[in-house]
């Protein structure tokens, strides 16, 4: 039978392959050039994009991991990505959605940079510089993360969605990253965090009136027809964090959405801990809608963040049972292959049935931005690992 000091040990090997094989996508040995966003498999490609949410995750885990992992290199890498993501920062708060970095970016899609400002990716990036600061980051991340939350907090609309460059884009995956940054921010004590509390408790309410009976979130797909490749389960784990952050962080009273928000997810969790994309009350919501799949880019990573979160608001121990179960699964299908560019990474989606990695995230999404082709560094790897050091505080007390 399996010990707590065993899942530890586990925990602490997985994170050191992950870090390890996100070291070979860094386009400076220091981190001071950012890191790449993935590698598509299918097209032997490392897509050389260097995204500000991306780096930010990598520099939380490099500085997490230096520590527990006693690997004090990882402590100048995290400056160095740290370094580039407060570089980045445009003039308004705001963040570019990508910069290429490094080597050649001929044979790089959609051209040198883009200037779409993604509210999701702005949501998770005030998150984490929100902990960076937390955790002595300094004035500059201080304001940094101040000048971040105004930019979220000016974009909110009046529906209590964030528009995206103008554009109507009222999908939960827009909602509930901008929650669960303005959320933290707020609890930080920043400067605009009466105005982050408002906005955030505004978007929470957006939220609790897109839960179905069932607890299940609708999707961005069910909405107005975007985000086709994101599973079912996808935006219900991201909006379970934002319900648990907003009640422990906030004080906002949602009891009754994160009971129904992890009923559903409860649902779709197989025997060893996995999640499924869906089931057959919800596999008309998405385009992703093979049951047999578990998404690693858009649902697992954010899953295990929200057991956590869960159980650290209610004390219950069956989010962290499901936290561990998730974990576990996660580290039993890492990859373990030296004869790969990947070795020690997690690949976007695995079929949970055949226990083979299986699946695309093509659903009117021509590059593909999941799927068993796509390994990514933010979103998945990153995600998971920091997840994994969270289960591994959480089972060490």
């Amino acid at each position: 039978m399996s010990t707590t000091a065993d899942t530890v040990a586990r925990i602490e090997s997985s994170v050191g392959r992950t870090i390890d094989w996100l070291i070979t996508m860094l386009p400076a040995a220091d981190g001071s050039d950012g890191i790449w966003e993935r590698i598509r498999i299918d097209v032997d490609q490392v897509v050389r994009w260097v995204r500000p949410d991306c780096t930010a995750e990598s520099r939380e885990l490099f500085a997490r991991a230096a520590e527990v992992l006693g690997r004090p290199e990882l402590g100048v890498i995290a400056n160095g990505l740290g370094g580039w993501l407060l570089a980045n920062q445009n003039a308004d708060g705001s963040f570019p959605f990508y910069t290429l970095e490094g080597r050649d970016t001929s044979d790089q899609p959609f051209g040198q940079g883009s200037l779409t400002r993604y509210p999701n990716d702005h949501g998770k990036t005030l998150e984490l510089l929100a902990l960076w600061s937390a955790a002595g980051g300094g004035d500059e991340v201080s304001s940094a993360a101040d000048r971040l939350a105004g930019w979220i907090i000016d974009e909110q609309n009046d529906e209590g969605w964030f528009p995206m460059d103008g554009r109507e884009w009222p999908g939960p995956c827009m909602v509930a990253w901008p929650v669960a940054g303005l959320t933290r921010y707020a609890a930080n004590g920043g400067a605009q965090s009466a105005a982050a509390a408002d906005t955030a408790s505004r978007a929470v309410s957006y939220l609790t009136a897109l839960q179905q009976p069932d607890g299940r979130i609708r999707t961005t797909y069910e909405i107005h027809q975007r985000e086709n490749w994101r599973p079912a389960s996808s935006e219900t784990a991201e909006t379970l964090r934002a319900f648990a952050l907003s009640q422990r962080l906030l004080d906002l009273d949602l009891a009754p959405q994160i009971a129904g928000a992890t009923a559903f997810l409860t649902r779709l969790t197989t025997d060893d801990g996995a999640i499924r994309n869906c089931d057959a009350t919800c596999d008309n919501a998405s385009e992703q809608n093979d049951g047999s799949l578990t998404d690693l880019v858009y649902t697992c990573g954010y899953a295990l963040h929200a057991w956590l979160d869960a159980w650290r608001l209610t004390g219950e121990a069956a989010h962290l049972d499901a936290a561990t179960g998730l974990g576990e699964f996660l580290m039993s299908i890492q990859v373990d292959d030296p004869g790969v560019a990947w070795h020690g990474a997690w690949r976007g989606s695995y079929d949970v049935d055949q226990k083979i990695w299986r699946g695309r995230a093509n659903q009117h999404n021509p590059i593909d931005e999941g799927g068993e082709f796509s390994v990514y560094t933010g979103w998945c790897n990153a995600t998971i690992a920091n997840g994994l050091l969270r289960l591994r505080a959480a089972l060490i007390g």
